[in-house]
């Protein structure tokens, strides 16, 4: 006997309507009992409006929530995070009230109204789902020592080599260190989302000044491998040791040096334990998978109700080697590695350096991934976020920034650092797309395979707490999904001890929640990783966030629950009277691209 895993339905006339046609049916292994939890009300007697004022709710699973409305316009969906600048998955549309959505998972999850003004006004919760008999933070040894089992799982044995470095022909004391990652095995179709060990190319108890970092993908034979082989979702490790980067990672071989006196300054000692090195690497084997699959496949788009649940279409959470079937062998296991250099100097304590410090934004807010939906008549959908450049690590001093790097996914259009006082473009960083072959290493027909940098000669002065907007522009004639707007950003003259004031509140990627840590551009949560995937770090219930999030102003539809509100302060008369402007010029530089 089949059971709903989650009843997304309305009551209308006494019928019964499947909202999107989105039920997954499940076999009878989960105890009927689970299902039979009780009606929870939002909003008590003010039902679902966006006059009304909303707290946070408790359930347990099997529990449901009913949302009532009376002649207003309304709609439900779910969100990633607490935000309402981002993508949600629509639940229910406003053809009728009340409206069912079931609590059958554990976890934490945002509903919002993504009509215009409503999630800014206020309409926004979370609910907090527990197991039945099992109160909010109450976690069993056999829960924990589960937990600690999943996450060993995800660690892959070995630390891969490094070869002997070699010096520069043109300068002496210029050496670069080629390394490998330990062997990353797939099959045909397989997603590896793992954590590895790194070597360390870093001479011990010596000071060096790293000047370039580059990636490859290469098999046993040292072959460099495409992206259609195997798709580098993204990398995340210590920005010291490997850049953080995804499918555009062969795009920086050709690129210059950092000039002299400027340096990322590493303690080659730093990385003696494993832990230090430690990276994650999300690979797709797409060999095989059929040409229409292979958009859904390195997507990671979301098949199932609970990630609907939580407001996502897509993303590293829902990679499943399910979603990339092939016709290659099963039995076939293609073996690959991470190569990565590393060219530096060694440094002398009486030579003059300048360090240099890796930062990261992300415009999506700490969220990481976000979704484009497609938008009819629409084009380009921009994400906008706003804040002080510098809340995240608060500076008492002027700072420089040198070069900044986007890094985006499959359909991104260009991302922009903006200085919000003045409207100064302060960086711009555009991707461009493969135009050979699909199997041509570094220019794969359709892929993303490099992101433009902006590099200054002279830093550019940025006072503390200056505000800045990050705009990232996607295609949004087709959906996608788990897409990423990242800006890596290199800066002088930069304390990492955070010394200034605090400028941005709780819950921002801009704020403290958010914090930087000194040897990395990505930032981590300052309570760290969260013990069990179903609980989620977030700001306080009610706490207001310390940023604006926006659309492009010449847009006349958003996506989801995106404000259309633009609220810049003295800025509103500087983005109004450029608006225009701006998109035209944004358009004669949008790179070309055609879906995959």
């Amino acid at each position: 006997m089949p059971l709903l895993a989650v009843d997304l339905t309305r009551e209308s006339r006494g019928h019964t309507h499947f909202i999107r046609c989105c039920v997954v049916l499940i076999a009878f292994s989960i105890l009927f009992s689970a299902t039979q939890g009780k009606d929870i009300k939002v909003g008590g007697n003010a039902g679902w409006a966006h006059t009304a004022s909303y707290t946070d709710l408790e359930a347990v699973v099997g529990d449901r929530l009913v949302f009532e409305w009376d002649g207003d316009s309304q709609n439900v969906v779910a969100l990633r995070k607490r935000n309402c600048a981002l993508t949600g998955v629509e639940l229910a549309t406003s053809a009728g009230s009340p409206a069912y959505v079931s609590l059958n998972y554990t976890g934490t999850y945002f509903f919002s109204s993504s009509l215009a003004g409503h999630c800014p006004s206020g309409q926004l919760f979370a609910v907090s789902v527990t197991p039945i008999n099992e109160t909010a933070g109450d976690v069993t040894k056999d829960q924990q020592e589960q937990r600690n089992n999943d996450f060993q799982d995800l660690i892959r044995n070995g630390s891969g080599y490094c070869d002997a470095p070699v010096q520069d022909a043109a300068d002496s004391g210029l050496l670069t260190a080629h390394c490998y990652s330990p062997p990353m095995q797939l099959k045909p179709g397989q997603v590896e989302d793992a954590l590895y060990f790194l070597p360390n190319p870093f001479p011990e108890n010596k000071l060096v000044g790293v000047t370039k970092q580059t990636l490859a993908i290469v098999d046993d034979t040292n072959r460099s491998v495409p992206l259609s082989e195997l798709y580098l979702h993204h990398l995340f490790g210590p920005s010291d040791l490997v850049t953080g980067e995804g499918a555009e990672f062969r795009g920086y071989h050709d690129a210059p040096p950092l000039p002299h006196p400027y340096y990322t300054v590493v303690n080659g000692s730093h990385f003696t334990s494993e832990m230090s090195r430690m990276v994650n690497i999300h690979v797709i084997n797409t060999l095989g998978v059929a040409p229409g699959q292979v958009q859904k496949c390195i997507e990671c788009w979301c098949s199932d109700e609970r990630h609907r649940l939580k407001g996502e279409n897509g993303g590293g959470g829902c990679c499943s080697s399910a979603l990339c079937p092939s016709a290659e062998p099963s039995s076939t296991v293609n073996t690959y590695h991470l190569q990565f250099s590393v060219t530096y100097r060694l440094l002398d304590p009486s030579q003059p350096v300048l360090p240099v410090v890796s930062y990261m934004l992300d415009g999506a807010n700490g969220t990481i991934e976000y979704d484009i939906v497609k938008q009819s008549g629409q084009d380009i959908s921009t994400l906008s976020l706003s804040g002080p450049l510098d809340a995240r690590c608060p500076q008492s001093s002027s700072f420089g920034l040198l070069r900044c790097l986007g890094h985006q996914h499959i359909g991104g259009r260009c991302m922009r650092l903006i200085n919000q006082d003045t409207g100064e473009l302060l960086c711009e960083s555009c991707p461009s797309y493969g135009k050979a072959d699909r199997n041509v290493p570094g220019d794969e027909e359709g892929y993303l395979v490099k992101m433009s940098e902006a590099v200054r000669e002279t830093p550019l002065h940025i006072q503390p707490g200056t505000n800045v907007t990050i705009e990232s522009d996607y295609d949004a004639s087709v959906d996608h999904f788990g897409v990423m707007a990242l800006l890596f950003l290199d800066l002088v003259d930069f304390d990492e001890s955070c010394p200034g004031p605090v400028t941005a509140s709780t819950g921002s990627a801009f704020g403290p929640d958010y914090t930087h840590q000194q040897g990395t551009a990505f930032g981590f949560y300052a309570d760290g990783f969260a013990p069990d995937a179903d609980q989620e770090l977030q700001s306080e219930p009610g706490a207001t966030l310390g940023v604006e999030e926006t659309v492009d102003p010449a847009s006349s539809s958003i996506s989801g629950a995106t404000a259309a509100t633009i609220v810049l302060g003295g800025t509103v008369a500087i983005f109004g009277a450029a608006g225009v402007a701006a998109l035209v010029l944004r358009k004669l530089r949008q790179p070309q691209y055609e879906p995959l």
